[in-house]
């Protein structure tokens, strides 16, 4: 077999500039996610983690607007991030015991930690219960509050600080 070299009367109308002006995939930005599909992803992860934890037999109860109370909160802090929400990990505990751990963006580097603390719901009916009669269901029902604390913790230190 013969090589035989390219010459230039190969390059009909082809140029070295690049054909298209758009983004590459490379280049194309993420779209940051909506107040919304956060609070679907964080209801996704609570399911997830329930299932693994010995709260799987558990019904557990949280408030309707919880989640997008906290996503809301959620987007509001990671606004002067560097990646903004996209480098976002967020950590969810329930009376002090880490629950889930994801992060918004797996592509992006992550910049700070969401941690979002919630806790038991002790003014329902069922806290006035004897703890015999909460033993005898089938795994009890774990009733969050409405109220939830939510902090962010920076992961760098820019030149300014």
């Amino acid at each position: 077999m013969e090589i035989l070299p390219v010459t230039s009367q190969f390059n009909v109308g082809f140029s070295g500039e690049k054909a298209w002006n758009g983004p590459t995939w490379r280049e194309a930005p993420v779209p940051a996610p909506t107040e919304a599909a956060l609070a679907q992803r964080l209801e996704r992860e609570l399911r997830a983690a329930k299932g693994a934890s010995e709260l799987a037999t558990a019904e557990v109860l949280v408030p309707a607007e919880l989640l997008a109370r906290a996503s809301r909160q959620t987007l509001a802090l990671a606004e002067g991030e560097p990646c903004g929400s996209r480098g976002a990990a967020v950590i969810v505990d329930v009376a002090g015991r880490r629950l889930a751990a994801f992060k918004i963006d797996p592509n992006t580097l992550t910049t700070h930690e969401i941690h979002l603390h919630l806790e038991h719901d002790a003014t329902n009916w069922t806290s006035l219960l004897p703890q015999f009669l909460k033993n005898l269901t089938r795994g009890g029902t774990i009733i969050i509050s409405p109220q939830f604390t939510i902090e962010k913790k920076k992961l760098f230190r820019s030149q300014a600080e």
